[in-house]
């Protein structure tokens, strides 16, 4: 009995014994927990990711790299707060001086004519502040968006000259991007010309600093050019080019040696543009001045594909046949030659014959008008000019006419009776001489040969021998269009789904390859000048919501120049710009900031729009 009580009472000492140590355990690894915890919370609320904590017992060890000596003593400041600093096992250290890197200093600069936006990190004693006083002293642009961070590490060579032509070259170019890093500088540019782009180019090139390295993509846009359109004319062995156009800086070239070889002396340009109807277009322009040249006189002259080509007094038939022959046969597709050798009836005197007198007048299938012949005055040409000019257009009359006091009685009536019968043809010849008026062409109008028999008679009178071939051809009558409100509304909103009217970035100034949208547009609104319409501009939400609705008025007010430019009678609409107010699509998404940057023309009907 003695020795079971003994027993058992071993038994309950072991088991107090190992519950007291069980206990007293989980007391300590919940202490420890408990610490680390705290610790941690503490230090990351301080900004103190750097270092580790770890805890044995009532003992902490801390550990890591600290960026600075001051990071490091405020970590051990904080400790000291929450636990006995006897506790502290300190085995940090501090980064190396040797082992830090100076950052890489660098700046863009965007610059539109709203905006310039500043991006980059950039040396603290240079920082922002001096780059945006010399951006307000320069004025040119209303916001400036200052996206700059500083770092202080000394400024680096080079840094001060580079930055400092970095903003003087941004003054000079209102749509520009501008890189800059201490020995390289980047500007990428759109200019109005090519004559503005040589500039700019041979400018920043002699302003560079020394030892920087400058990196330019100056780009310049070239204008459309509607239509196209060559003139050279040969007289007394004078060769003239009053007109010329041109695609490429090659072709221009090869155009002007073409012209050179024919005679011309003197400087010659060509106008440099998109809009060139056929590649074909130098190969016909070197072929006709070859003809021309051959003729020894006349007047050759296109309009896009439209070739007029007319000879002058002293060419013969035999020449003329020969010449034009060869041309008709070497022409590229597409082209359409009218050429034309103006009469020369003979009056028999004795043994002689001798010249007779005469007028002639052409008008070739693109609408130009080529007087030729004589006239009794220089009062009397004067007026026939006129006269030309108020039937087919003062800007498409050329009038080559010469003065002789040696014509008929009656000359100037009948040769304003000949310029009003050409007037009814789509493109033709008149001829007046002493003993009779030819009239030769094709007309849109079905009843054009009673119309000229009707005209000449009454002008001229009922004995005047008139010799007429002109003939009708349907397929010149125009096509004709029901015109209604909604159906223009609704022709103009086809064209702008196919294609939207494009702008500059930020800018109200219509791209070039929207030129042929806005032609479309305009062919249009003449149909429609009884009706009233609204030029609608609309931005994506990007940017402040008053330079949105400031850029869409000036884009709006564009769209309506460019119509008004385009002699559309534009005192029935109106432009307005909305902004962001009215968004078609996701302004979170590309395509859909894309679909709200738009142009739309909306109908007035009764109730006049507000604005």
């Amino acid at each position: 009995m003695h020795r079971t009580a003994l027993l058992f009472a071993a038994i309950v000492f072991v088991l107090v014994g190992a519950a007291s140590f069980f206990a007293s355990s989980t007391a300590v690894d919940y202490l420890e927990s408990e610490t680390e915890t705290t610790i941690h919370t503490a230090l990351k609320a301080a900004g103190q990711d750097w270092a580790m904590v770890r805890t044995s017992g009532l003992e902490v060890r801390l550990t890591g790299v600290a960026p600075n000596e001051s990071e490091r003593l405020r970590t051990l400041e904080i400790l000291g707060k929450l636990l006995d600093p006897t506790r502290i096992e300190n085995n940090t250290s501090v980064v190396k001086a040797t082992d830090l890197q100076a950052p890489r200093f660098s700046l863009e600069v965007l610059r539109n004519d709203q905006r310039v936006s500043l991006i980059g990190l950039v040396p603290s004693d240079t920082g922002r502040r001096p780059i945006l006083r010399r951006l307000s002293e320069m004025k040119i642009a209303p916001d400036v968006t200052d996206m700059l961070e500083t770092a202080d590490y000394p400024v680096p060579d080079g840094w001060d000259d580079a930055l400092s032509f970095a903003l003087q070259s941004l003054g000079k170019m209102p749509r520009s991007k501008i890189s800059v890093t201490p020995d390289v500088i980047k500007i990428t540019a759109v200019t109005d010309s090519i004559a503005e782009q040589t500039e700019l180019v041979d400018t920043l090139n002699r302003a560079k600093p020394d030892g920087i390295i400058l990196v330019l993509d100056i780009s310049a846009p070239r204008q459309v050019i509607s239509p196209f359109r060559f003139r050279m004319t040969i007289n007394d062995g004078t060769v003239a080019l009053t007109s010329c156009s041109a695609d490429t800086k090659f072709t221009r070239d090869r155009i002007l040696r073409g012209v050179a070889t024919a005679g011309h002396t003197g400087p010659a340009d060509c106008q440099i543009g998109l809009g060139v109807p056929t590649p074909d277009w130098a190969d016909a322009i070197v072929l006709a001045t070859v003809a021309l040249s051959g003729l020894g006189e006349g007047t050759v002259t296109f309009t896009d594909s439209d070739i007029s080509l007319i000879a002058g007094d002293s060419v013969t038939q035999g020449t003329y046949d020969t010449i034009v022959a060869r041309l008709e046969n070497n022409l590229p597709d597409l082209f359409s030659l009218l050429a034309v050798l103006p009469p020369k009836p003979l009056v028999e005197g004795g043994e002689s014959s001798v010249e007779a007198p005469e007028f002639t007048a052409t008008k070739s299938p693109e609408g130009l008008i080529q007087l030729q012949g004589r006239l009794p005055d220089d009062l009397i040409k004067t007026s026939v000019g006129s006269f030309a000019g108020a039937l087919f257009g003062h800007d498409v009359v050329f009038n080559q006419t010469r003065v002789t006091d040696d014509l008929p009685e009656g000359w100037p009536v009948r040769v304003l009776a000949a310029l009003e019968s050409l007037s009814h043809l789509r493109y033709g010849l008149v001829v007046v001489s002493p003993s009779q008026i030819s009239v030769s062409g094709v007309s849109a109008e079905e009843t054009v040969q009673d119309t000229i028999t009707s005209l000449l008679t009454t002008k001229v009178g009922a004995k005047g021998d008139y010799r007429l071939n002109v003939r009708f051809d349907p397929a010149l009558v125009p096509v004709t269009v029901t015109v209604s409100a909604e159906n223009c509304e609704t022709r103009i909103a086809a064209i702008l789904d196919g294609e939207q009217i494009a702008f500059a970035p930020s800018s109200s100034d219509i791209q070039p390859s929207s030129q042929s949208v806005m032609t479309a547009i305009a062919d249009v609104l003449r149909d429609c000048s009884d009706f009233e319409f609204v030029i609608e501009g609309h931005t994506d939400s990007q940017g402040g919501e008053d330079m949105n609705k400031n850029l869409s008025q000036a884009r709006a007010e564009s769209v309506l120049g460019a119509l008004l430019s385009r002699r559309v009678l534009t005192s029935g609409i109106i432009a307005v710009g909305y902004g962001e107010e009215q968004p078609i699509a996701d302004n979170e998404t590309e395509d859909g900031r894309a679909d709200n940057r738009r142009i739309t023309f909306r109908l007035v009907t009764e109730d006049p729009p507000n604005e």
